[in-house]
């Protein structure tokens, strides 16, 4: 219905004037696949953490388990279980997963840049290779006829940190612009309490400031059935590398890396009454580079290292949608990707070409029930990779519940350092190969102004040819095929509104309960067979509170990460205590402006979320938001 409204708009003539149009349905009905497909980060969050990086939101308000070397260090998420490699990132569909490592790193990523952020897993990642784990989709808008735009942030907070923030753009009715630009920087010299030295001492950070900056412009025209779209995504990011904590007092160290990156397409969106076609062109050139210089005390040097990589990554895609008969719909999908990396870590430059076709049906086979079924084929290098196919039914069970039943295959190449480092790379290797079984239920209620979302789900998961770095007698180590991991899990999901006059409450919360271990031969031969997989806590959750009153509001955070293990032994010495951090804010709005005071980790807690690697205790910001 929507479809034939946006083409109906967008074939009208100017002479025509058509009177308001208002259309209902059930919400509810028409997210009846995300309990377990998908979960869409919400507005009053994004505004809250607009001026954070995408690692802090997630911590704070998703399932997914962040690990984080700390401020200006590197982020990744781990779904379900599984490594940073099987967590897929996207931006309008493509993928930002660096080809040479085959990860993100989420603090370079700005919440502010994103007009829309949601997380998916099993079947919801079916239409894209490598989400083993699970995905992150980050959308841009196009929007027209609001007029200008102007919105403008300033941060500024404890160890020097600040931020500015603006956005500048007009909307008309047949073409719209805006600029999104940034910089974030930070001395980052925070204290801690560095256990790694006996006896423990209260220190101050070292060489760990870092500075971020960037700029997204984009455009977009409505055409006669169509509209066409350009951004453009770029950004810069230089980061000193703080020592280890039993390194602290080693003043010989120069550690850091610098980045930069410039993400580019070209989007055209065609409508029909029935369906759409778009078609999107993707040019990403991407440069790392990271440095570690070693000195005696006499100025002799111990160690060297100066890793540069340069890469070009093509895409090219078109997806349709089109309208079948009663509620079913087609979906399709055609996507070539081309990967080029020049790295000194390599002995030549590096090419792979990725084609992929996907397909899938979505409909109600009968009253109260939805069926998805999907089918991807892949070809690696000209090399079949098989086909993939995935399967998602729910039923609307009576007053207000959902039953979610699911199944998904997927898999991910090893990425090219697995495959090419020098020395060590392991041009043989297989790729990963993973299924998932989830079962899910939800529950929602609307009376009198009162609110309740709850979800709750388990999964069943395993993922053949894992692979994992092991030592060789060569003094480098090597990725080999060794690991069965089999992931299981309960998942959580909470949100309840409630209002009443001037008044407002909103609360969400999530909690995970996480079991993954390696079940392999090479398991059993090393005495490692049941154990919980390094850094990936059995528990962890979160809990967010927002009250509002007129042109006040309050918001509360905590959040709890489970004990993690750092290695297989079992010395008590190698595992990282459960911890609980609580934040706050106070915000005001007057007229077009609004003021935030924030704190974060209100109880000074000592905590470390990576072995050895400091994090700040409590700090304080400020943050002053003009709005036009």
């Amino acid at each position: 219905m929507v479809l034939i409204v946006v083409s109906c708009a967008l074939r009208a003539q100017d002479t025509i004037t058509l009177g308001s149009i208002e259309i209902t349905a059930d919400p509810y009905r028409q997210e009846a696949l995300q309990p377990l497909l998908m979960r869409k980060v919400d507005s009053l969050t994004l505004q809250t953490q607009s001026t954070s990086n995408l690692s802090e939101l997630l911590i704070r308000h998703s399932p997914v388990f962040i690990k984080t070397y700390g401020p200006g260090g590197t982020s990744t998420a781990s779904f379900r279980g599984t490594t940073a490699s099987h967590t897929l990132v996207l931006w309008n569909g493509f993928q930002l997963n660096a080809p040479t490592l085959g990860q993100v790193d989420f603090s370079t990523i700005p919440v502010f840049l994103a007009d829309d952020i949601d997380l998916k897993w099993g079947s919801g990642t079916s239409n894209n290779s490598g989400g083993l784990g699970g995905a992150v989709n980050i959308e841009n808008k196009t929007s027209f006829g609001q007029g200008l735009l102007l919105d403008l942030k300033q941060t500024y907070g404890s160890f020097n940190t600040l931020g500015s923030f603006a956005t500048v753009g007009y909307y008309g009715k047949k073409a719209s612009f805006r600029v999104k630009a940034y910089r974030n920087s930070s001395d980052n010299d925070f204290k801690y309490l560095n256990t790694g030295l006996l006896p423990h001492k209260r220190m101050r950070q070292q060489n760990a400031d870092f500075v971020d900056y960037g700029v997204m412009p984009e455009g977009s025209v409505m055409l006669k059935h169509g509209v066409l779209s350009l951004s453009s995504w770029n950004q810069w990011n230089h980061r000193n590398l703080p020592p280890i904590m039993p390194n602290a007092e080693n003043t010989n160290t120069d550690e850091w890396t610098s980045d930069n990156f410039s993400r580019n397409f070209l989007s055209y969106k065609l409508y029909w009454n029935t369906g759409n076609l778009q078609l999107k062109s993707g040019a990403f050139v991407e440069n790392q580079r990271y440095f570690l210089e070693t000195h005696t005390d006499t100025d002799s040097v111990v160690t060297h290292i100066n890793s540069e990589n340069h890469a070009l990554i093509l895409h090219q895609i078109a997806n349709v949608e089109q309208q079948l008969f009663a509620s079913w719909k087609l979906k399709g999908k055609l996507q070539w990707d081309n990967e080029k990396v020049e790295s000194n870590n390599y002995e030549d430059v590096k090419r792979r070409n990725l084609l992929s076709a996907y397909l899938a049906v979505e409909g109600h086979p009968f009253l109260n029930a939805d069926l998805s079924v999907t089918a991807r084929y892949d070809m690696v290098d000209g090399k079949s990779m098989g086909v993939f196919p995935t399967a998602t039914f729910t039923y609307h069970a009576p007053k207000g519940f959902l039953l979610s039943l699911g199944y998904s295959h997927n898999y991910r190449n090893p990425s090219l350092n697995d495959l090419y480092w020098y020395p060590g790379g392991n041009p043989d290797l297989l790729a990963e190969n993973g299924r998932t079984v989830d079962l899910a239920v939800s529950y929602h209620l609307e009376k009198e102004g009162f609110v309740v979302d709850f979800r709750s789900g388990g999964y069943l998961s395993k993922v053949n040819n894992w692979i994992q770095w092991v030592p060789t007698s060569y003094r480098f180590w090597v990725p080999e095929n060794v690991a069965k991991v089999f992931a299981r899990g309960v998942e959580n999901h909470l949100d309840v509104g409630y209002k009443w006059g001037d008044w407002k409450l909103s609360l969400s919360g999530n909690y995970v309960f996480t079991v993954t271990t390696d079940e392999s031969e090479n398991a059993v031969q090393h005495g490692i067979l049941g154990k919980q997989l390094i850094y990936i806590p059995r528990h962890h959750g979160n809990l967010f509170a927002n009250l509002r009153w007129k042109t006040w509001d309050v918001g509360y955070t905590m959040e709890v990460t489970g004990r993690r293990n750092t290695s297989y032994a079992d010395e008590e010495l190698f595992d990282l205590p459960a911890y609980m951090l609580h934040h706050a804010y106070l915000g005001k709005n007057l007229q077009r402006f609004r003021i935030e005071l924030r704190c974060n980790n209100l109880t000074n807690e000592d905590y470390q979320n990576v072995l050895w690697r400091a994090m700040p205790g409590r700090s304080f910001e400020v943050m002053v938001n003009y709005k036009y």
